[in-house]
């Protein structure tokens, strides 16, 4: 494991190198289930590269990313964090990507944003996240759903896919409600 920040039982976060935008721009690229026609991240190795050395210079962040990887052999699957941190009112937004294709629907995302959720709650201290996620993108409303966020509300006509204007739908997740989530979650994986 290369400078981890938090370790789970498959995989483990740790801050993003430039030497990942490559394979950041690789898994953004070959995503299909969300809003990635317009999105709302740089797309190429050069833009991502930007993005990660600009966003460890400032002292109070308006986000903090990590790179997921496997424990067993180190390989970047992708990313999670969180943006428009508000540090006074101790809220943000989290937010991930993964890839490739063949490693969902195994857990490891879920994983990975219960290490991000510690993160968030229990070394930052903060109250209240929140996820969007447009609304064709059923996967991932299931899976903060299934962490513990709660439906907050729909941001109407608020992207465009091929064409087509679609809701934002609005998660949010208060600390308790994520201790919660957290210890049903254990008690699940030690089953």
């Amino acid at each position: 494991m290369r400078n981890p920040i938090l370790v789970g039982e498959r995989v483990y976060i740790r801050p993003l190198e430039e030497s990942d935008a490559q394979l950041l721009a690789d898994i953004y690229a070959a995503e299909t289930d969300t809003f990635n026609e317009r999105g709302r991240l740089p797309v190429g190795p050069f833009a991502w590269k930007k993005w990660i050395v600009e966003t460890h210079k400032e002292a109070y962040p308006s986000e903090v990313n990590f790179a997921v990887c496997l424990i067993e052999n180190d390989q970047l699957i992708g990313h999670n964090g969180i943006v428009d941190i508000n540090w006074i009112n101790r809220t943000a937004e989290s937010v991930s990507d993964f890839g490739p294709a063949e490693l969902r629907s195994k857990g490891y995302g879920t994983d990975a944003k219960h290490l991000l959720l510690e993160y968030c709650f229990d070394i930052l201290h903060l109250h209240a996240l929140r996820s969007e996620i447009f609304e064709p993108n059923t996967r991932s409303a299931a899976a903060v759903t299934k962490q513990g966020y709660k439906l907050a509300g729909r941001w109407h006509y608020e992207d465009i896919k091929n064409g087509v204007m679609r809701d934002t739908l609005v998660f949010d997740i208060l600390r308790p409600d994520w201790i919660a989530a957290r210890d049903a979650w254990r008690a699940r994986e030690r089953k």
